[in-house]
C-alpha cells in the first residue's frame, strides 16, 4: 500500500483599480483603496505618494487634499494627529512626574 499526500495551493487574486480610474467620480468612491488620494481641486484622484510623508503642492495642495475620509482636509487631519500626540506625551509625562513626586513623598 502506498499512501499519497497532494499538497493543494491555491492563489487568490484581487484586482485592484488604479486610482486615476476613480477621477471625475467621487471622492467616496476614491478612498475606498487606501492607496489613492482626493483632490478637490480638479477633482482627480490619484496614486498616494508614499517616497514623500505629505503630498507635494505641485500635486494637489493640502487644503484641497483628501485621504482616509472625505469631511476632512489633509491640514486639518495633521493638525488633528498633531494635537492627540501632543495631549499623550504631556499625560505621560504628567503621570511620570507625579509618580516621581509620590515616590519621594513616600520615602520620607
Amino acid at each position: 500500500h502506498y499512501r499519497v499526500k497532494i499538497n493543494v495551493i491555491s492563489v487568490c487574486f484581487v484586482f485592484v483599480p488604479a486610482c486615476s480610474e476613480f477621477s471625475q467620480r467621487s471622492c467616496e468612491e476614491c478612498l475606498k483603496n487606501v492607496s489613492c488620494l482626493w483632490c478637490y481641486t480638479n477633482n482627480t484622484c490619484i496614486d498616494y505618494p508614499v517616497r514623500s510623508i505629505l503630498p507635494p503642492s505641485s500635486l494637489c495642495s493640502l487644503s484641497n487634499a483628501r485621504w482616509g475620509v472625505c469631511w476632512i482636509n489633509f491640514e486639518a487631519l495633521i493638525v488633528a494627529i498633531a494635537v492627540v500626540a501632543g495631549l499623550i506625551l504631556v499625560s505621560v509625562a504628567v503621570c511620570c512626574c507625579y509618580c516621581c513626586y509620590c515616590r519621594r513623598r513616600s520615602r520620607r
